[in-house]
């Protein structure tokens, strides 16, 4: 079941248990333990800023904005997210129904499974969107998206290829969302970036510059990431163009009844959008 199946479910189950204490019991472990879970991924992601030379106020106002975003798009129902999508990245490759989704990465001897945690996943028809966010930091300082991170990405993209579990993506599209359409977010970017935008809209990389900027690992492959680079979709969009986006969809979707209930979603949206570009 999708997040925005269960919440809409929740009222009817609730009315429903009413006369029933042990499935009122039920329900309220249920949300407990998605109140956990919202409370771990936030922690766990506060604990990746300690002792980083780029922590402090800016990495916390990050997470937080992510999470927030998690929450914000969380709300809208499948078809919704996935015209969204569509709209930012300008491709009708997407598939017509999107679900945020969790990354569990379970090594055989416990190796590489850290080796990615994006920061916003969604998956529909076996087609997995890779989000990674940026916000603005301090006037002087943000941290910027090395190639490393594109590889990390790819990486991710070809545990999932060389798999047997039928069930995992088999397409894939990465998104790398900056507070800005500047090329700036992008470390280095002169050096292994060819275009922002292609013909296609994509962002067009150099593999080799990439791979030679990147620290080298052992378990990489990183012929194979080579190809995957031209292979799969790569865009970059500013928080605006998701703002814009959204807003385009919500007004072409087929909801009149609950119309408004989504422009107040849309109102959310635009104020993360704000925050992620603000200095502070």
């Amino acid at each position: 079941m999708s997040v925005e199946d269960y919440w809409e479910e929740l009222p009817g189950r609730l009315h429903d248990a009413q006369k029933h204490p042990k499935e009122i019991e039920s329900i309220i472990k249920e949300l407990e333990g998605l109140a956990e879970g919202s409370k771990e991924r936030l922690q766990k992601r506060r604990e990746q800023i300690k002792g980083r030379k780029w922590g402090g106020k800016w990495a916390e106002k990050e997470i937080i904005l992510n999470a927030q975003l998690l929450s914000v798009l969380g709300a809208m129902p499948e078809e919704l997210l996935a015209a969204g999508f569509r709209k930012i990245i300008g491709s009708k490759n997407l598939p017509s129904k999107l679900q945020i989704v969790d990354l569990i990465i379970k090594g055989e001897k416990g190796e590489d499974k850290d080796f990615v945690e994006p920061d916003l996943l969604l998956l529909g028809e076996r087609h997995l969107l890779m989000v990674e966010v940026k916000t603005r930091g301090s006037e002087k300082s943000s941290r910027d998206y090395p190639p490393n991170q594109l590889l990390n990405y790819l990486q991710l993209v070809d545990k999932c290829g060389e798999s047997k579990n039928d069930s995992l993506p088999k397409k894939f599209t990465h998104l790398i969302l900056v507070p800005s359409s500047d090329p700036c977010w992008l470390e280095n970017q002169r050096e292994w970036v060819l275009e922002l935008r292609d013909n296609q809209g994509r962002l067009k990389v150099d593999p080799d510059a990439c791979i030679r900027l990147s620290k080298r690992k052992k378990s990489y492959p990183y012929e194979t990431l080579k190809n995957l680079i031209n292979e799969t979709p790569i865009y970059y969009r500013s928080w605006q163009e998701l703002s814009d986006g959204f807003e385009s969809a919500i007004h072409e979707y087929a909801d009149p009844l609950n119309h408004k209930h989504w422009v107040k979603i849309l109102d959310e949206v635009k104020e993360l959008a704000i925050r992620a570009g603000q200095y502070k």
